[in-house]
């Protein structure tokens, strides 16, 4: 189950970039790098059971993420994650537990306490 519908990313988070018949597989895809990004947190607690403020950032991470995937997805699953030849550098973004993740997706996640190893 994803945590964000189509109608928050469209009307809340006001997203573009994916076209509406691959919007719900992105989503769902998203939702599970949110949950492994989290250590799977949300599916232990129940996501009804966080704060209100908490499942927002959780929604938003995963049209970040969404997105990111959408744009770059088949890259995500390289066996390396940057590449440099010359003066030209290529880097995907940042990896967390396993999972190469947009860098406002962590931003949102990181306000959550949920990626913490320590809970």
């Amino acid at each position: 189950m994803a945590y964000a519908d189509a109608a928050y990313y469209r009307d809340v988070y006001q997203g573009s970039l994916i076209p509406q018949e691959e919007l719900d597989k992105a989503l769902e895809r998203a939702s599970d790098h949110i949950d492994c990004l989290t250590y799977n947190r949300i599916v232990a607690q129940g996501f009804d059971n966080l704060t209100e403020f908490q499942q927002e950032q959780i929604k938003k991470a995963v049209c970040a993420q969404a997105e990111f995937l959408h744009q770059y997805g088949e890259f995500t699953e390289l066996p390396l994650k940057s590449f440099s030849a010359g003066s030209i550098s290529l880097s995907l973004g940042e990896e967390a537990n396993g999972v190469i993740a947009s860098k406002a997706a962590l931003r949102y996640l990181s306000s959550t306490g949920l990626m913490s190893r320590r809970l």
